[in-house]
């Protein structure tokens, strides 16, 4: 039975998706190495390196399913080697002549970040697909909510009016500039690594160069400019771009956790069919939007051991190359899950626009207090504008009156200003800025952004089907 929440039957679709958990689980991580393989052989018999049998020998042998894997796995607790095993299974398979060309001027972690390259690449395309459906749903709540005015809140305190239109442009934003990182990085990451025992090629002679640029083009990866076993930067910039993204969507999720407070109440996740808890009935815990928090926690655990892989020493260190077996299939899952839960999360949200005007009043519409202060300024001058605008602030507190009787009720302001910039001054519409066009440059955004994305979709689609 598996023993890890990653791969438990109960709890593995919390912590990643089918998807993902496909691309990372252990036949496909072998398949990977033999892929990898068959394509070494591939080029190498292109390059008149091997015998172009031993090449279709190794490609119609090289199949996960027709290995023996429990031999394997007892061949690796004994060698601490995952990849000779792998190998030594895949020789067994073939004629004598074909055998001794697996593998040909290849090291086990040639074999291995090559292949999780290929991982990766899968990876991106699942993260990015699902990012992008989180981002559309963004820019419909940004679109439909954008006159739903509510409080805006800094330090838990209400502070001017905004609407929920706007709060959802400010995620999609963020969310933006992390699809951009992805995109940008992906050419940094994706990078095969073939140099042989230490990165110099030496067991291929002149030809190393020759066989290194044509598996990585038949892999569809790219090229290391010196293809060291020790960089672990890319793996680590994948990391910390995940990291970032996980950030950003624990924070949409925190905000929807917030305001689901009971004493809050202007959103809620809850749908039919969930518990919110067993002994109270009435409870609609918003376990969704907590999930996505706990699990961004989860994933940026991993950044340090991220970083870490860059620190190696000498040409190899296995205490740097081992962390990734752990920590890349990790940081993927979560962000996926946490893209998937977001996704179910946004697509069934209520907003509940009665109370978020509810609150407004309830707090007693002092959101509106700078737009009197900056009513006032212009005739008294800032100074004495804060200090009357605070002072009736205060006074109305103690009172227990609401903020747009204290104004209307106050000396100063009855003296200075007119009953039209009164009533504009305690309007909750009135004091929005440029809400609007902000909310506007965001969506303009977002559909460049999208046009761009499916641009290089379709190109990438034409670009395989020539191959």
């Amino acid at each position: 039975m598996p023993s890890t929440v990653f791969d438990s039957f109960y709890f593995k679709d919390r912590f990643g998706t089918a998807a993902m958990r496909a691309i990372w689980d252990d036949r496909t991580t072998l398949q990977r190495w033999l892929d990898v393989e068959v394509a070494l052989a591939a080029v190498e018999a292109d390059l008149g390196l091997i015998p172009r049998t031993a090449a279709k020998d190794i490609a119609r042998h090289a199949r996960i399913e027709t290995l023996d894997t429990r031999a394997m796995k007892k061949a690796f607790d004994r060698t601490w080697n995952p990849v000779v095993p792998l190998v030594d299974a895949l020789r067994k398979k073939l004629s004598l002549k074909s055998a001794g060309y697996v593998h040909w001027g290849a090291t086990s972690k040639n074999i291995f970040d090559t292949g999780m390259a290929l991982q990766l690449q899968d990876s991106y395309e699942i993260l990015l697909k699902n990012l992008w459906t989180v981002a559309s749903r963004l820019a419909e709540i940004a679109e439909e909510h954008r006159h739903t005015v509510m409080a805006g809140r800094t330090h838990g305190q209400h502070a001017l009016p905004v609407t929920f239109g706007f709060k959802a442009a400010v995620w999609l934003d963020e969310l933006l500039r992390h699809e951009q990182r992805l995109v940008e990085g992906r050419r940094r990451v994706l990078v095969g690594e073939f140099g042989g025992a230490v990165g110099t090629l030496a067991s291929l002679g002149r030809d190393g160069l020759r066989v290194q640029n044509a598996l990585m083009k038949k892999l569809g990866l790219g090229i290391a400019t010196i293809p060291v076993k020790t960089a672990g930067d890319r793996v680590a910039e994948l990391a910390v771009q995940l990291g970032m993204l996980s950030a950003t969507l624990g924070k949409v999720a925190q905000n929807i956790y917030n305001l689901q407070q009971t004493d809050v109440d202007e959103v809620t996740e809850f749908t039919d069919g969930k518990v919110g808890s067993s002994a109270m009935p009435h409870k609609q815990n918003p376990v969704a939007s907590g999930s996505i928090v706990f699990l961004g926690r989860l994933l940026r655990s991993n950044i340090g051991p991220a970083l870490d892989y860059i620190n190696a020493e000498w040409e190899d260190d296995h205490r740097q190359g081992e962390t990734a077996w752990k920590f890349v299939p990790e940081i993927c899952l979560l962000a996926d899950a946490q893209l998937e839960l977001l996704s179910r999360v946004l697509d069934n949200i209520i907003v509940k626009k009665d109370h978020m005007e509810r609150n407004l009043e309830r707090a007693g519409g002092f959101v509106c207090s700078e737009a009197l202060l900056m009513q006032l300024a212009a005739s008294i001058g800032s100074e004495r504008a804060h200090a009357v605008v605070k002072e009736l602030s205060d006074e109305a507190r103690r009172n227990e009156t609401s903020f747009s009787d204290a104004v209307r009720a106050h000396p100063v302001v009855l003296k200075h200003l007119t009953s039209d910039q009164i009533e504009d001054c305690v309007s909750y519409r009135g004091y929005l800025g440029e809400t609007q066009t902000l909310v506007d440059r965001v969506l303009a955004s977002y559909r460049r952004r999208l046009r761009s994305a499916q641009g290089q979709a379709s190109s990438k689609r034409r670009s395989s089907t020539k191959r």
